[in-house]
């Protein structure tokens, strides 16, 4: 299974001081542009067999327009929110009570601590990011069902999310420990391709390629 993570296009809430204000807000005129390259090659070089979106607004906008050049309807998953938008028992929080995240805490670098008053954890984020990833890939593959692992070998999976839902899916696939950090920069759009291909006595996920922007002209990386 090909699995293709990319993040959302720019939107104003990337332009804002999270630890000030925290929202739901659209793309930007450049995180639109940004989508319709996006999408013009996820049609024409990806060619998914399935998308996924988180329901956060800069998200959903951009899958919607990858959706509509790929001729299909993306899934929404309130999993794929990005950290802080999530209560702890799993619930989304409406934009109405989105809290800032708080100041100078890192949620990697205090994976058990909450990233909002009275929010989420990082390793909470991470486990709900990693239910999804399990349902992708189901068990009996991870346990010597080889004919149900060539069943899903030839699917690509698109996901639309966030920065934070990229670097969690990192830690979760490759078996990182919560107290080691390992930092991920993902551009507005950048796609990273991973692959599940379990062999014996090889890794189940090889990364094939991390942020790769070059469906978009130099003036759009951001």
């Amino acid at each position: 299974m090909h699995l293709y993570l990319v993040r959302h296009g720019q939107s104003h809430v990337n332009l804002a001081d999270l630890t000030a204000r925290h929202q739901d807000s659209p793309l930007t005129d450049t995180g639109r542009q940004q989508a319709a390259e996006v999408a013009t090659f996820t049609a024409t070089e990806i060619k998914p067999t399935q998308i996924f979106a988180s329901t956060v607004a800069r998200a959903a906008e951009t899958a919607s327009l990858i959706g509509k050049q790929c001729n299909m309807s993306p899934v929404e998953d309130i999993r794929l929110r990005e950290i802080g938008t999530v209560y702890p028992d799993g619930r989304p929080v409406p934009e109405a009570e989105l809290e800032p995240y708080v100041p100078d805490m890192w949620g990697t670098l205090r994976p058990y601590e909450p990233v909002t008053i009275g929010g989420e954890s990082w390793m909470q984020f991470r486990s709900r990011v990693g239910s999804f990833i399990e349902e992708l890939v189901p068990a009996r593959t991870r346990f010597g069902d080889p004919e149900l692992a060539e069943r899903i070998a030839d699917d690509r999976v698109l996901v639309v999310c966030h920065a934070g839902v990229i670097e969690a899916v990192f830690e979760y696939v490759f078996e990182k420990g919560p107290w080691s950090v390992v930092a991920i920069q993902t551009n507005h759009t950048g796609i990273t391709h991973l692959q599940y291909h379990p062999m014996p006595n090889f890794p189940d996920w090889w990364l094939i390629a991390h942020n790769a922007t070059g469906h978009l002209k130099p003036d759009l990386v951001t």
